[in-house]
């Protein structure tokens, strides 16, 4: 089954990411990364479970979706 997508417009390695996770991992990712929990407490956390993602690339994504929210 294919994930439901990831709101916005993420980049190649989160979109990576969340399809590599199963739907309780999903969950609490969305939440953790649409929220206010720090990038670099994210890098940390993902790259305890072997996926590797920059603290640029979460606070650009969330620039994004900032910006999309803005526009709309």
């Amino acid at each position: 089954m294919t994930p439901r997508p990831l709101p916005g417009t993420p980049g190649p390695r989160l979109q990576a990411i969340w399809e590599a996770l199963d739907e309780r991992e999903r969950e609490a990712f969305e939440r953790h990364l649409l929220q206010d929990t720090a990038a670099e407490d994210l890098v940390w956390i993902l790259s305890r479970f072997g996926h590797r993602v920059s603290a640029s690339t979460i606070r650009t994504y969330r620039r994004r979706l900032r910006q999309e929210a803005t526009d709309s």
